[in-house]
């Protein structure tokens, strides 16, 4: 279970008792057993556990947290509370690291580290999406930005985070070392760009009362409730795989926001379930103009998923209908580009889960959509990104953006007769 940690103090104030669940949890003996403390021996580390009346006076108060290193953390983290342990700060990823604590049946608390290759053992049909999560520590950071022209607008993305990675925006320092340290070049500013030009896109729409909005892949986006004032009949969708989208409505809950009566929460395994069967089993009436919102999706689709995808958006919503999504375009040199090998590290590295497979051809997406029976409406390249959503006041630029990153709108082509 635990490894790692040279040693660790715990005061308890029923040593009897404590000694006992960590013995059972453990299934060790300790090594150590006088009235005054008992110490279990765990890997190269000892867990020490006092009796409270026994501390010294300037310990009394003080709080100490230890992760302990651990082989795999979903099975420690469920160990734990399967043994009556209380969850405090759930799994996620931060520093490079999985992190999680726990609240011991004595008023402890219990940290667990895991490294981020766990994280390949669990896919998204069985755990929240950690790029969702990674997302919306984005869309919360830019809403504190101190540059006003290009603040965030992302009120509620904070409400999704865990404790851990609440931590950054308390200060304006330890936001400014996160971004230096922790975030691959141009990501932030390109999570800049793409939440406003897809704030746009679903703003208007409700201003047109487009009959339905339905988001693929909806992570921890908040729009329909930002928004919630803008909506007047328009039905909105919103499918994403279960464990996320319950942790989301979970989270929603507790912070008191109100979920407009329009949204409808759809579960869904993209890789096993078909639109046809969830989307019109939830109420999806395919004679109506409809937007889909493909946002931070098909970078981890296959060409099979994407065309399934897009199949069933070109025969079951009318001409006229939209689809607004990113996606990466690569050129030869691409890989050297500004920002793109660090991306693809940190990638790798942090969500070995959710494994990158998509990306066409620079200059190619007219094509590939008109073959799919799609008209480019609009399109933005990187550079025009920085020159519309990153442009300060005194017309400097608030950074870039990697090349490799497009927006693109296209709408369902007028059946041939």
């Amino acid at each position: 279970m635990f490894q790692g940690l040279k040693r660790i103090v715990y005061q308890v104030s029923d040593l009897a008792a404590a000694k006992q669940w960590y013995k059972d949890l453990l299934g060790k003996d300790p090594v150590l057993d006088s009235p005054a403390g008992v110490a279990f021996v765990v890997g190269d580390a000892g867990l020490v556990l006092t009796s409270a009346k026994c501390a010294r006076a300037h310990d009394a108060e003080n709080i100490t947290i230890a992760y302990w290193a651990v082989e795999d953390i979903d099975a420690a983290y469920k160990r734990l509370v399967d043994s009556g342990a209380t969850p405090k700060n759930e799994i996620s990823m931060l520093f490079n690291s999985r992190l999680a604590t726990v609240i011991d049946p004595f008023g402890n608390t219990i940290g667990l580290i895991g490294k981020p290759a766990d994280t390949g053992k669990r896919s998204v049909e069985e755990q929240p999406s950690e790029t969702a999560m990674s997302v919306a520590s984005m869309r919360a950071l830019a809403a504190l930005d101190e540059r006003e022209e290009i603040r965030g607008h992302d009120s509620l993305a904070a409400i999704f985070l865990t404790e851990d990675r609440k931590i950054p925006l308390r200060d304006p320092a330890m936001r400014a070392w996160v971004l230096k340290k922790m975030v691959p070049p141009g990501v932030y500013e390109y999570m800049l760009a793409r939440t406003v030009y897809f704030d746009h896109v679903v703003s208007e729409a409700l201003r047109e009362d487009v009959p339905q909005i339905i988001f693929l892949g909806a992570g921890y986006d908040s729009r329909a409730c930002r928004f919630r004032d803008l909506i007047k009949s328009t039905r909105i969708f919103e499918l994403d795989i279960r464990p996320t989208q319950e942790r989301k409505k979970k989270l929603l809950c507790q912070a008191n926001v109100v979920i407009p009566e329009q949204l409808t929460f759809v579960p869904i395994n993209f890789n096993k379930d078909t639109l046809h069967d969830i989307l019109l089993g939830a109420g999806f009436d395919k004679t109506k103009k409809s937007l889909f919102i493909w946002e931070g999706v098909m970078y981890y689709l296959d060409m099979r998923s994407i065309d399934d995808t897009l199949a069933f958006i070109t025969s079951h919503a009318p001409a006229g209908s939209s689809i607004a999504f990113d996606y990466s375009a690569y050129t030869p040199d691409s890989a050297n580009a500004y920002g793109v090998r660090e991306l693809r590290e940190s990638v790798q590295s942090t969500h070995p889960g959710e494994p990158i497979k998509f990306r066409l051809p620079a200059g190619t997406i007219e094509t590939f959509l008109k073959d799919r029976g799609l008209t480019l409406i609009d399109h933005m390249t990187a550079p025009e990104m920085e020159q519309t959503y990153l442009t300060l006041r005194d017309g400097s630029s608030a950074g870039k953006v990697p090349p490799v990153f497009s927006f693109a709108r296209a709408a369902i082509s007028p059946k041939e007769k």
